[in-house]
C-alpha cells in the first residue's frame, strides 16, 4: 500500500467510489447517480488544499480531502467542472429536482456548522474521508488518517473538524475519541423534511485536537498543539 498526492486524473475514480458508497436510492438511472456523486466530490474540491490517495498496485483504495484556512486551493479547475456537472443535472426534470435538494442539503449543513461557530476554533476541515469497499478492514483508513494527522501537526494546526451524517458509521468517530460538536436530528426538525428529502436523516459535526489524536494513534507530537 502506498500514499501519494491526488491528481486531477484521479477525480473519476474518487467520484466512482463515492457513488458506490453513497449512491442515492431515488436516482433515475446510472447517469444521474454518477452526476450526483461528481457534484459532491467537486464541491469538496472547491476548498481542498491537500488531497491524498491510497493505492495498491495502481488501484485506488481511498482518499482524504483536507481544507486548511489560508492555504491555496489545490484544484482551481474545480469550480468550472462543478458548473458543468450541475448544468448536466439541470438538463432533466429529475436531475433539476435532485440538484435543488442537494443545494438545500448543503445549506442545511452550513447552518449546523454556523450554529457552533466551529471555524473559529478549528483551522482545518476534513472534507472527505473515503475508503474503497474492497480495502475496508485492511488498515487503509488508519494509514490515511495517520498521514493526515502528521501533516496537520507539521502545518501547526491545533484543531480540525468534519461533517458526517446518518449514512456513515458515525460511531467510528466516537470510537477514535473525536468530540461530537453538533448533532441535528431529523426527528426534531420536521420543518426540514423537504430539504432532507432523498438524503440522509441526521447531521453531525465532529471535532478534535490534533495533538490528542496524534497521541491516540501513537504519533509523536508534531506541532499540533493542545486542545482548545
Amino acid at each position: 500500500m502506498s500514499l501519494r498526492d491526488m491528481t486531477w486524473e484521479d477525480l473519476d475514480q474518487v467520484a466512482d467510489e463515492f457513488e458506490r458508497t453513497w449512491s442515492q436510492a431515488d436516482s433515475d438511472g446510472e447517469s444521474l447517480s454518477r452526476l450526483e456523486s461528481r457534484h459532491f466530490v467537486l464541491r469538496y474540491l472547491l476548498t481542498t488544499s491537500r488531497a491524498r490517495v491510497a493505492c495498491l498496485d495502481g488501484r485506488f483504495m481511498g482518499v482524504t480531502l483536507l481544507g486548511l484556512a489560508g492555504q491555496p486551493i489545490l484544484f482551481p479547475q474545480a469550480p468550472a467542472q462543478l458548473t458543468q456537472a450541475d448544468a448536466a443535472l439541470s438538463a432533466s426534470d429529475q436531475g433539476a429536482r435532485t440538484l435543488e435538494r442537494m443545494q438545500a442539503w448543503h445549506r442545511l449543513e452550513e447552518r449546523v456548522e454556523d450554529s457552533i461557530e466551529v471555524r473559529s476554533s478549528a483551522q482545518a476541515e476534513l472534507k472527505l474521508f473515503l475508503v474503497a469497499a474492497q480495502a475496508r478492514g485492511h488498515g487503509v483508513g488508519g494509514l490515511l488518517w495517520r498521514d493526515m494527522l502528521a501533516y496537520l501537526g507539521q502545518a501547526g494546526v491545533k484543531r480540525f473538524f468534519l461533517h458526517t451524517d446518518s449514512s456513515c458509521d458515525v460511531s467510528y468517530y466516537d470510537h477514535i475519541g473525536m468530540e461530537r460538536a453538533a448533532a441535528r436530528w431529523s426527528a426534531d426538525h420536521p420543518e426540514e423534511t423537504d430539504e432532507r428529502s432523498g438524503f440522509y436523516e441526521d447531521i453531525f459535526v465532529y471535532a478534535a485536537s490534533v495533538a490528542d489524536q496524534q497521541a491516540r494513534w501513537g504519533l509523536r507530537n508534531q506541532g499540533g498543539g493542545g486542545s482548545k
